[in-house]
């Protein structure tokens, strides 16, 4: 690939309270390539761009944008699409951080491939796969969380960073990869057989109860 070669990317509107738009950057694992960071550069000075900002999502918004250039804006940027499909959240995980148990970004991949699969959901799904127990994935808050240890990965089930915030309930404790999975795909799919429309896997288990959950998904 040719890193002078700029790449389109995939974005989201988002209205201010101000009337102007961010752009959000539908990225996985807050990955940017080459590419896709010398075409927003370049729309940003084209286009006086205030600011990039990172997301706890790991995405990023280009703000600032008026409302009478969205679509030029938009344009120079690739494609709008009304809702960005589910990302990972991912640590920099064992390849790189002295503190990493295990390795984070294939794992990502996986689960990201699994949240696919099975939906759809009565409501969206956040992901986190972290690296080891500090979870800079955000793993204890998401919706579906893997925390590694050193002989494998610990599986949490809806996390929550929201005003009811609370840590997700562990499924299984020192699985391999492919176990992790399998939790998470039962999850899902319990959770998608089981919500109500609007419900976050959260508040599907404060609703039910813990223990009847865990008891579901063993």
């Amino acid at each position: 690939m040719d890193k002078n070669v700029s790449e389109s990317l995939i974005v989201m509107p988002v209205e201010r309270k101000d009337g102007t738009y961010a752009l959000r950057l539908c990225l996985n694992q807050g990955l940017l390539t080459p590419g896709q960071t010398r075409r927003v550069l370049e729309v940003m000075e084209t286009h006086d761009g205030t600011s990039l900002r990172a997301t706890t999502g790991q995405r990023m918004n280009l703000e600032g944008v008026p409302k009478e250039k969205l679509d030029e804006v938009v344009a120079a940027l690739g494609t709008s699409i009304p809702k960005c499909p589910p990302g990972v959240s991912v640590c920099p995980g064992g390849e790189l951080c002295k503190y990493g148990q295990q390795e984070t970004r294939e794992i990502g991949d996986r689960v990201l491939d699994v949240i696919k699969a099975n939906g759809p959901y009565p409501f969206k799904i956040k992901s986190g796969v972290s690296g080891c127990g500090m979870a800079c994935g955000l793993s204890f808050v998401r919706d579906i969380g893997l925390v590694a240890i050193s002989k494998g990965w610990n599986v949490l089930y809806g996390g929550s960073a929201r005003h009811r915030a609370a840590p997700g309930v562990r499924l299984a404790k020192g699985v391999s990869e492919d176990e992790a999975l399998a939790f998470i795909e039962k999850g899902l799919i319990y959770y998608r057989e089981n919500a109500r429309k609007g419900e976050r896997i959260g508040m599907m288990v404060r609703r039910l109860g813990a223990e009847v959950i865990v008891d579901a998904l063993k």
